[in-house]
């Protein structure tokens, strides 16, 4: 007898292929390749999932082995330790891996969120339109983010003194119930987190305030696709499938974001489809869908955009020197221009 999970794998799957186009792959040669994402399971990884379920990646000869974890920094220590050889993660959370552990750390192959999700968020009340507006609140903080630890520089960039602002260092599990709950005035975090955390608890969209660290010119990309150095040297041929199917697993969430849902339901049944498919089209719209993407492709990291960031990241975290590009990053897995081409 078919488990109810397996019939909803083997449903959200023919869906997928179906929605998409894309061929199955019946009596393919998969590797089974292991992943770690950034968080739980949940609609802001859910192409991973449409890489799987649409054939996408056993096109290319692997399955992702797909697993959730605490954050990104759970996720980069799982594949510097070598348990995952892949994996998702905030760009800035790897540099200050790299920084302390640069014989082990993992390697940017591929960014995918051009645009930071790190913000300051509110709820309701007077819409909150500049630094300014927080003077005498009290801000929520989880003390080892990579959000929290910027935080400082970006006040500094807007000549706020930071001990106008109350910070309250809380745990990342309940913070946003904290603001709920109006125990502080606003929270410091990713807004595709704690935005969907406040609609499922019955907050209205248009009462969301949110302030974006590029804001107050702090201008970085957010995540991005990870690997081990050990796979790096050992198949580089691995890495550029899996680039390369990130790309394609990407862009055909782009065109049917549903679909994507559909697929991590599946696995997490528990999941409110239409809250995650919301969560998915925000990220798209907000993070993925800019114009250097669209110009570029994803995966562009622009030279002075980056070594600008990386001196404020430095700035931010008490570094002498500030890291550059080489420290973490390998672009030889990048995917040609046109797999690169995304959007549209």
């Amino acid at each position: 007898m078919i488990s109810r999970r397996k019939l909803l794998t083997r449903t959200a799957q023919m869906s997928a292929l179906m929605a998409l186009g894309l061929p199955g792959v019946a009596g393919a040669q998969n590797r089974n390749v292991p992943f770690s994402l950034d968080f739980r399971v949940y609609g802001g990884n859910s192409p991973f999932f449409l890489g799987n379920a649409a054939g996408i990646y056993p096109e290319l000869g692997f399955t992702a082995a797909v697993e959730g974890a605490s954050g990104s920094a759970e996720s980069i220590r799982r594949v510097a330790t070598g348990t995952h050889q892949f994996g998702y993660a905030d760009i800035q959370t790897l540099i200050e891996f790299a920084v302390t552990n640069p014989e082990a750390s993992p390697r940017l192959i591929m960014s995918i969120l051009d645009h930071s999700p790190a913000s300051i968020m509110t709820i309701g009340g007077e819409t909150v339109t500049s630094l300014d507006d927080l003077r005498g609140k009290k801000i929520g903080v989880a003390a080892n983010s990579a959000a929290t630890k910027i935080m400082p520089i970006v006040l500094k960039l807007n000549d706020i003194p930071a001990d106008e602002i109350e910070f309250t260092a809380v745990d990342v599990r309940i913070r946003d119930t904290m603001l709920l709950r109006g125990e502080v005035d606003g929270v410091v975090g990713y807004d595709y987190t704690s935005v969907f955390n406040f609609i499922e608890n019955g907050v209205s969209r248009d009462d969301i305030n949110i302030l974006y660290f590029d804001q107050f010119g702090f201008d970085f990309p957010g995540n991005a696709l990870i690997a081990s150095q050990k796979v790096i040297e050992e198949d580089p041929e691995l890495c550029r499938a899996v680039a390369l199917g990130t790309a394609r697993a990407w862009k055909a969430t782009y065109q049917n974001p549903k679909a994507a849902i559909d697929a991590t339901v599946a696995r997490e049944a528990l999941l409110k489809a239409d809250v995650e498919e919301q969560r998915i089209q925000f990220i798209l719209d907000t993070h993925v869908d800019t114009a250097s993407v669209r110009e570029h492709g994803i995966g562009y990291l622009e030279p002075e955009r980056m070594e600008t960031g990386l001196a404020l990241i430095a700035e931010g975290f008490g570094w002498e020197q500030a890291p550059t590009l080489d420290d973490f990053y390998d672009d030889r897995f990048l995917p040609d221009a046109e797999e690169l081409k995304i959007l549209g």
